[in-house]
């Protein structure tokens, strides 16, 4: 367990400064209110069209590749084992084209096809150019109309993007359970005990694991489709931080479900 607890005190650190990095680059973010036709509106509300089919975030392609290049130094000094790919992905951001990060976006958010080294410098190159994009993103999500995510809008993937949840929170008020998108940082209302990957509500094929050490924190697992979602739930706890980072210090929950053999295809964590 003391090995578990390096880890996740080394990735809490090194989270919670990407964090405030990107935190930092949200007031430079330029970004249109995002508007829809009627037509458009009512598609989406009634057939589950993605927003992102009408309207993409306008991104400062100057301005990511400069976060680019802060979230690598960051990643350098908190996984130094990395500074070799990390050079590597360096020299790759330092050739891409005009429209690199918008092409991204329209690539089911990977990077086209590139002469990689390794699968390891792909991911990171994924993760690193992901993660560029949060500002503009959470910018873009902060102008939808209120409505974006509510009870009309039973799907397990996001509203917005159409990525799927990596985490869920069941309200205090009463109860409700919303999926966060790790992508564009939307939530959206999903019902309780329904699993948002395969859609199974048989209840019966569903339940959810608990930690006495962790209190307030809940895995739905899926026994048709053997997937796992981590939830918090506000009713048995009294405060939470930045969901980014409650999936981070939430590991060990996650090493539990994977040993029961359920798998989150959500997952996007370095």
């Amino acid at each position: 367990m003391s090995d578990l607890n390096d880890v996740v005190a080394q990735a809490m650190q090194l989270y919670t400064e990407l964090q405030e990095i990107k935190k930092a680059y949200v007031p430079q973010v330029k970004q249109a209110q995002p508007s829809f036709s009627k037509d458009e509106w009512k598609e989406h509300r009634e057939k589950g069209i993605l927003l992102f089919k009408y309207q993409k975030p306008v991104l400062d392609e100057v301005l990511c590749l400069r976060l680019a290049d802060e979230i690598c130094d960051c990643i350098k000094r908190n996984r130094p084992e990395l500074k070799d790919l990390l050079e590597s992905i360096g020299q790759i951001m330092d050739r891409v084209a005009d429209g690199f990060f918008s092409g991204f976006m329209q690539n089911n958010n990977r990077v086209s096809a590139t002469d990689f080294s390794s699968s390891q410098e792909e991911k990171l190159l994924n993760f690193v150019v992901g993660q560029a994009l949060h500002p503009s993103l959470e910018t873009y999500v902060s102008l939808l109309p209120q409505e974006v995510g509510d009870d009309q809008w039973q799907h397990g993937h996001c509203p917005v993007c159409g990525v799927m949840p990596n985490f869920s929170y069941l309200r205090q008020e009463d109860g409700k359970r919303y999926l966060i998108c790790p992508f564009c940082g939307q939530e959206w209302y999903y019902r309780n005990l329904v699993c948002p990957w395969c859609g199974n509500d048989d209840h019966k094929s569903i339940s959810y694991l608990e930690v006495v050490e962790m209190p307030g924190y809940e895995v739905y697992v899926c026994d048709n489709c053997h997937s796992y979602l981590k939830t918090y739930n506000a009713k048995k706890a009294a405060s939470h931080d930045d969901w980014v980072l409650e999936d981070v210090k939430t590991l060990a929950l996650d090493l539990i479900a994977q040993k029961r053999g359920y798998a989150c295809p959500g997952k996007q964590m370095m």
